[in-house]
Formats: C-alpha cells, structure tokens, sequence
C-alpha cells in the first residue's frame, strides 16, 4: 500500500514537471527548436512506462537518472531561465525521501543558475537561496529521524534474526549428530566382532567400502581425498595405531560434515572391539567390509 502511494507521487509530481514545460512549449513554440521537444517526449513516455507497464526497480533508477539529466538539458536547451523553476517540484520530491538526490538537483539548479544568471550576481544569489530553501523547507526532520529509527531497528532485527538462524542450524545438526550417535552406540553393543561393526556402519551411512590399515605411527585425524572420494580416519589402538578409510560412491559426500563427523565418531569406537594388530600386518588392508 504505502509503495503504492509512493508511485503515486512520484508519478504526480513528475507530471506537473511535464505539465509546467509543455505549457512553456505551447507559448514559447516560435521560439525554441525540436531537441527540448524530444528530450520533454522522451521524459514524458518513460514515465508513464514505468508507473502503468513496468515494476522492476531498475527502471526507477532510470526515471530517478532522468529527472537528474533530461530536465536539466531541457532546460539548458530551451534556453529560458523560466524553466528553472520547474527544478522545484523535483527537489521537494526528493527531499524528504532521497536526500542525496535532492541535493543533487540542488547542485544542478545552481549551475543552471550560474549559467543564465552569471552576469547578475543579485539574481544569481537570490535563485540560489531559492532553491535552497526549497531543499530545507522540504526536508522533513521529524520523518528521517524516525525513519533512521526504524532502519537501525530493522537492521538489528535481521542480524538477530540471522543469529537465531545460525544458532538453530548448530542445535538441528547437533541433533542429528547425537542421533547419529545413538545409532553407532546401537551398532556396537548389537555386534560381536569388527567385521560385523563396519559392515553395519557401511549399510547405515551409505558407504561404498571401509578398509582397516594398521600403521606404525600415529596417522593423520581426519584426512579428504577428493580424488578418490575417500575418507581416512586415524585411530589409536591399545596396541599400535591403524587408519580406517571410507570410500564413497561420489567426492560429493565428503562436503556433508554431518556424515564425516558421524564416521569419525565411529571410528573412535573401534579401540572397543579391536585391541592392536601384529607388525607384519603394518601397511596392509587387514579388514575390508564392501
């Protein structure tokens, strides 16, 4: 509603613009060429474009770049100083609701100014204050401070609620990482043997193959080969150390951190089942579930 009145205005007081330059024609037709005539048709068809056929808001920045560029050229063009005056409705348009586009026309005013009045500083002084007071007269002080309010208020809210979001996606997949936690616990009291363990992780997370790998250092945590779409989890052992590598069907799966984390934590539970392998076993594929 209120972006409805919005248009509404802007189109209105755009129209008086037209209204106020055609009347200015209709006198002044013997006296001026074609080119404000086409620059005042140009204005006049993209305005009614915009507010009857069109909603995208590129476009309005069109008509706001319009009123800062053809007014003044037709006015620099129609070679009246009359036609300054039409700079006013646009100002007190924009004052007290695009500040900074007010305030360019105001800049754009004064040059036109000094352009027609150069040689009378009286004149010159007194269009400026003219336009001037039009800005600060238009300007409503009470409305942008509650606007202002209202936006800082706005902001806050959104990054609050951004923060909320946040917090809530840490809360769903601790959730179902704990859920995923039970799951595994579930796995190991129900399996009697490693073997059986990893063949009920692979069928619960969809894993393609999971190999165990003794080692005689300490491997990597966590490592992601992308390549071959696999994950390698190293693991401690009361007796030694060993890596369990997961292989997937797609690299994809490597980018799901609730997957990972969830086979990570699975790992972790193997030193329940599995108490160390013999040194001649260092290196090889002692297990395979896949």
């Amino acid at each position: 509603m209120l972006e409805k009145i919005k248009k509404d205005v802007f189109f209105v007081s755009r129209l008086f613009v037209v209204l106020y330059l055609s009347l200015f024609l209709l006198i002044s037709y013997e006296k001026i060429d074609y080119l404000p005539a086409l620059i005042l048709g140009v204005y006049t068809f993209n305005n009614i474009y915009i507010y009857f056929f069109s909603r995208p808001k590129f476009l309005r920045l069109i008509a706001v770049l319009f009123d800062l560029t053809l007014i003044p050229l037709f006015i620099l063009f129609s070679e009246s100083f009359l036609t300054l005056y039409s700079l006013t409705i646009l100002i007190s348009l924009y004052a007290w609701r695009k500040l900074l586009i007010a305030f360019l026309l105001v800049l754009v005013s004064g040059g036109l100014s000094f352009y027609f009045f150069h040689n009378s500083p009286l004149l010159l002084t007194a269009h400026l204050l003219l336009f001037l007071g039009v800005f600060f007269s238009s300007y409503n002080f009470e409305y942008a401070t509650v606007v202002s309010k209202e936006r800082k208020r706005i902001l806050k809210l959104k990054s609050d609620y951004h923060k909320l979001l946040k917090e809530f996606s840490r809360f769903e997949r601790e959730r179902r990482l704990l859920a995923n936690l039970r799951k595994i616990f579930k796995l190991l009291r129900e399996s009697r043997d490693p073997k059986e363990y990893l063949s009920a992780i692979r069928r619960e997370f969809g894993v393609k193959r999971i190999s165990v790998i003794p080692t005689s250092e300490a491997p990597t945590e966590v490592l992601k080969d992308y390549e071959s779409a696999s994950l390698e989890v190293g693991v401690k052992l009361d007796k030694g150390y060993a890596k369990v590598v997961y292989e997937f069907d797609s690299p994809f799966l490597l980018r799901d951190e609730l997957l990972t984390s969830s086979l990570v934590e699975a790992t972790k539970m193997l030193p329940l089942l599995v108490e160390g392998f013999e040194q001649k076993e260092e290196g090889k594929s002692v297990l395979v579930v896949g």
